[in-house]
């Protein structure tokens, strides 16, 4: 196991607007306040629209992840954590089914989901939309940032390689 140590810093509220992008507005809030990690506290609100990465069952009953959109309206939850994708080999091409790029924000952040039939858990995609009746939306996302840390997305090997192992390097900074 590795640790290191951080302080969380002051917490960032964000008030999404009608149609939104809820991925998109997570990378605004963490450029925006230069974080190199922090926490998702809670995402509160209504999505019109959800995409989710998720486990599914392959033909051959192995598990593999796959994409799944949802049709709104739907009340959404959540929580996460964000970094930066730490993957110079890579240079300004998007890679992954997230479309990383070095240098820029990453989030890992768990959203749960419930429509009139069915609730879903997976991970936030692209493609999440702010559902709202008024032209104010009341959808809340609580971020907060950890100081003195960093928190990576690194990949094993150069591309070439083909991908071997994602995962976050955890880095002090004083």
């Amino acid at each position: 196991m590795q640790t290191v140590t951080g302080r969380m810093g002051p917490v960032i509220l964000a008030r999404l607007e009608p149609h939104g992008d809820l991925l998109a507005s997570i990378y605004e809030v963490a450029r925006t306040h230069q974080m190199k990690a922090g926490v998702i506290l809670s995402i509160t609100g209504a999505l019109e629209h959800a995409v989710l990465q998720r486990f599914e069952k392959g033909a051959d009953n192995t598990q593999k992840i796959g994409v799944e959109e949802i049709p709104g309206p739907m009340e959404a939850s959540g929580h996460g954590i964000i970094g930066v994708v730490d993957a110079p080999e890579r240079g300004d091409v998007p890679f992954g089914v997230g479309g990383y790029v070095n240098g820029e924000p990453y989030a890992h952040v768990h959203l749960t989901v419930t429509t009139a039939t069915q609730t879903i858990c997976g991970h936030v995609m692209p493609g999440c939309r702010v559902r709202s009746n008024h032209p104010v939306s009341h959808f809340t996302i609580m971020i907060a940032p950890i100081e003195e840390a960093a928190l990576k997305l690194t990949i094993d090997g150069p591309p070439e390689a083909g991908q071997r192992g994602v995962y976050h390097l955890l880095e002090s900074i004083a």
